[in-house]
């Protein structure tokens, strides 16, 4: 796949997919999104859980009035949440970022999401 130079709803989608299958296959972070959304990452929990990424991605990055979520309410209920886990989050959405997007769009990603992970730890105090 040719490296972005935009930032697309089609493309996100993309990152988030490849993160996500990413996720599951990880020891650690696996067992945290199989419990919650299954092990089909084509499910429509996961087609909504990854929509509803898009539209957080588009908001906190291209000031799109897309997402309605609770940010940090969906994390409270995830049992076991530990800093490492936020740290290994951080790791394999670079990589992902890394494969989808040109260097400039990727760092974008990794800054946002180590605020994100930063704000995460700091809020569940872990």
């Amino acid at each position: 796949m040719e490296l972005q130079t935009t930032i697309t709803p089609e493309n996100l989608k993309v990152l988030m997919t490849l993160f996500y299958e990413r996720t599951m296959e990880d020891e650690a972070l696996g067992p945290f999104f199989i419990n919650e959304l299954g092990e089909d990452i084509t499910g429509e929990e996961w087609v909504e859980h990854i929509d509803l990424l898009v539209e957080f991605w588009m908001a906190k990055l291209l000031n799109h009035e897309t997402y309605k979520g609770n940010l940090f309410g969906a994390h409270t209920r995830v049992p076991n949440i530990k800093r490492e886990s936020f740290i290994i989050w951080q790791e394999l959405f670079a990589i992902a970022a890394d494969e989808i997007y040109v260097s400039e769009i990727s760092e974008l990603f990794k800054e946002k999401g180590r605020v994100f992970s930063e704000q995460f730890i700091s809020f569940l105090k872990i």
